[in-house]
């Protein structure tokens, strides 16, 4: 039996880290590159590359970006394709890994011309960005030399970190 509550966590946590891949590449430069992650029903965790800490500001940039493409409640669409075909439309893909011959290619964000963020991922991801919720980065750290880790949150325990955070001002 499938759990749907585990299930939708799990595609909402899975599709935040695409935006986020996109979101630090956009921020911080195209050397950005995923390293690593970890999707979780309650969190997820993505380890990417890059030389230094985020600053305060540039993780608040990430984070709306972020949230500004699961606002715009835009389509994520899935479609089969070559390798090539992928490169040509721009995917982003792990360089090392060995694909066959034909290819999932997941975009969303942005627009039909220009989505925000294509990438090439076999996972279960939301039907439109705004089924994420809400995008909150609970935490940046460092992993190895060059490599970061942002640990974050996306729907009801997003919404709970800002819920506790706005409590202790009052």
């Amino acid at each position: 039996l499938v759990d749907a509550d585990r299930r939708a966590s799990l595609r909402a946590h899975h599709s935040a880290t695409h935006l986020l891949h996109a979101a630090l590449r956009r921020e911080l430069g195209e050397h950005v590159t995923q390293k690593g992650s970890l999707v979780a029903p309650d969190r997820l965790r993505f380890d990417f590359s890059h030389p230094k800490p985020l600053s305060v500001d540039e993780a608040a940039r990430v984070a709306a970006d972020v949230n500004r493409e699961i606002r715009r409640n835009t389509e994520v669409t899935t479609r089969l394709m070559t390798p090539k075909e992928a490169v040509e439309v721009g995917a982003m893909a792990l360089f090392g890994e060995k694909y066959g011959e034909e290819v999932r290619v997941v975009a969303m964000g942005g627009d039909e011309v220009a989505p925000y963020s294509v990438e090439l991922c076999g996972g279960t991801h939301v039907r439109r960005t705004g089924d994420i919720g809400l995008f909150k980065v609970a935490y940046e750290s460092s992993v190895a030399a060059g490599v970061r880790r942002i640990e974050a949150l996306t729907g009801a325990g997003a919404y709970e970190q800002f819920r506790a955070a706005s409590a202790q001002l009052q």
